[in-house]
């Protein structure tokens, strides 16, 4: 009953006080400053709880923008105890979240220290899920709710007054945050929910794009020198190099005749679409796929003309299928392609050993090739030409990782502390930097850019001895992933590009990234009502289900129309329609929502 009265009390707030005129003074506690953030503006700003106003006329805390935000941290305390924030660990953490680096200096210059309660990451969805049900003992703030969940869960409970909407606290206390928002309107759409509220903060990490196209499509040029040809510019010369790598002989010189020409992941559901050639050689044939593991549901759509589409019923997907399977006959295809089980697929095997074994393949990171000789023999492959098109596509993901992190219960007795807190967090680029990736992984150098510190062979050294590697210093360091902003024109004017990934992203523009983007509108990441998540639960798996089983007998036994006409039936029948359909109304829905 209590959270009920709570957020009935702030949801009427929040309706009426666009209503309200300018000024701040008895809501905010302190002066209405222009927006920046050394003083954000408290024009229409949400009414304070009774605890918030108490503490702000006993000058305990301050909300009007500057720090710090609890000005007596042991007189709030004792008042009121910590914060309580919930976070899903990491089993890779061995500090305590309250002694992480990032923690202390947030808490330093704020004064806001939380009460950490940690719950593993295994089995994470279900403990939420039964803490959310019972309702009786909610923390004040979810920091995460494991990677790119946040958004279905607070829509799931949007209804039973669990979540207190966010989108006024933004516009009266969170000027960094709806500074951003405003020249983003894509993730505002993608952080809007269906009955129009935000909830939680959005978390972005910008990095060229890096996450919106597949990782590195490979060809080897060491082989390629040996046979006498040079890297491949069309759909026909990459198949003479494969042609030639067959029957180069013993090409990585181990004396043995091993060399296999190509080697995929037939129904990889990894989450940027990398292992899995077939998709990228849609588009040389006509119309692009699409495919992201990292969005949901949303396999095989991309917005074609303003509309949803269902990519996997164009007739450009039957003719790739002619092509697999000429690479199949001819010999060029490794066989493990078609295992299921991500253990047995190339890039956990082939790619592993001492000497190169595969002639071309896509990986989603380079540094997956462990050996640094094989690593070496590896270019990225440009956009191949083909029949009626190019090769490459953009998968339905998004720089937004998270839409609604650092969610805020409707039992939180300092909502608009925990919203300046976040305001924080996002107004400078270090502090965002250093937050979402861990401070120890960062050092300043002499033109004042922090960057992650590297030995003169390229290796991570990191600033702090304890952490030999990126992974585990971040992890020891800052609680990760929280409600941070990464923006792209941060890199190489306040850090450096994340040292693991700038060989990735370079390799990816040899692919074609900058003209695939600008060729192709995929699907954002668009929240679902629950029963449209409900009904894509049911039949999206079997729809891509159908598409895999049909790709691999198109491969192996050949493509006829009959079997076409067979496909296209098994879709409609199993409900692709409705997958198309749903989509298109949250895709429409989003956009009015932000018009």
């Amino acid at each position: 009953m209590k959270r009920k009265v709570i957020a009935l009390l702030l949801t009427g707030i929040m309706a009426t006080s666009m209503l309200t005129a300018c000024g701040g003074g008895k809501s905010d506690g302190g002066s209405a400053d222009s927006g920046s953030s050394e003083g954000g503006s408290t024009a229409g700003a949400t009414e304070l709880t009774p605890e918030e106003q108490e503490a702000v006329d006993a000058g305990i805390i301050q909300l009007d923008g500057t720090l710090p935000i609890i000005k007596d941290q042991k007189a709030f305390e004792e008042k009121y105890g910590k914060i309580t924030m919930l976070l899903v660990n990491s089993p890779d953490r061995v500090v305590e979240p309250a002694e992480l680096e990032a923690c202390k200096q947030w808490e330093e210059a704020t004064g806001v220290a939380f009460d950490w309660q940690k719950i593993p990451l295994d089995g994470a969805q279900e403990k939420i899920n039964l803490l959310l049900a019972g309702g009786d003992d909610l923390p004040d703030v979810f920091w995460n709710f494991g990677d790119g969940k946040s958004g279905n869960i607070t829509v799931q409970y949007a209804n039973q007054e669990v979540f207190l909407p966010t989108e006024q606290l933004v516009a009266d206390y969170m000027p960094n945050l709806k500074a951003f928002l405003d020249e983003n309107p894509q993730y505002q759409m993608e952080i809007t929910a269906p009955d129009g509220h935000t909830y939680g903060f959005p978390y972005v990490e910008e990095m060229y794009g890096l996450v919106l196209t597949p990782g590195p499509f490979v060809i080897n040029k060491t082989w390629l020198d040996k046979v006498g040809k040079d890297v491949p510019t069309t759909v026909d010369e990459w198949v003479d190099c494969l042609k030639a790598f067959r029957d180069g002989g013993d090409l990585n010189g181990n004396g043995v005749d091993d060399e296999i020409p190509m080697a995929t992941w037939f129904g990889a559901t990894d989450t940027f679409g990398s292992y899995n050639l077939f998709y990228r050689f849609t588009g040389a044939f006509g119309c692009a796929d699409s495919y992201c593991g990292g969005n949901q549901y949303a396999d095989h759509l991309r917005i074609v003309d303003g509309k949803v589409q269902f990519t996997a019923m164009d007739e450009a997907f039957g003719k790739t299928a002619e092509f697999f399977n000429m690479l199949y006959n001819e010999g060029l295809i490794w066989n493990g392609s078609f295992e299921a089980d991500e253990s047995a697929s190339f890039k956990q095997s082939l790619i592993k050993e001492d000497v190169a074994r595969i002639g071309s393949f896509g990986v989603w990171g380079d540094q997956e090739i462990t050996n640094l000789d094989v690593h070496d023999e590896y270019v990225a492959v440009p956009r191949l030409e083909g029949e009626a098109g190019k090769t490459g596509f953009a998968v339905n993901y998004s720089q937004l990782q998270d839409s609604s992190n650092t969610a805020i219960t409707t039992t939180c007795k300092f909502p608009h502390v925990v919203a300046r807190f976040v305001d924080y967090l996002v107004s400078d680029p270090v502090i965002s930097v250093t937050g979402n990736w861990g401070p120890y992984n960062y050092a300043e150098d002499e033109n004042g850019i922090i960057r992650t510190p590297l030995d003169e062979d390229g290796n991570y050294v990191g600033a702090n001895p304890d952490y030999s590697n990126f992974g585990d210093a971040r992890v020891n360091s800052t609680p990760c992933r929280g409600s941070f902003i990464v923006k792209d024109e941060y890199y190489e004017k306040y850090c450096g590009y994340a040292f693991d990934a700038v060989k990735l992203l370079e390799m990816q523009r040899e692919n074609g990234k900058e003209d695939i983007l600008a060729e192709y509108e995929t699907i954002p990441r668009v929240q679902m009502t629950q029963e449209e998540l409900q009904r894509l639960a049911q039949i999206q798996p079997p729809v891509s289900d159908i598409v895999d089983r049909y790709i691999n007998t198109w491969v192996t036994t050949g493509f006829s129309q009959e079997s076409w006409d067979a496909y296209i039936s098994e879709l409609e029948g199993a409900g692709v329609n409705d997958i198309v359909n749903i989509y298109q109304t949250a895709y429409d829905r989003a956009n009015a929502a932000i018009q």
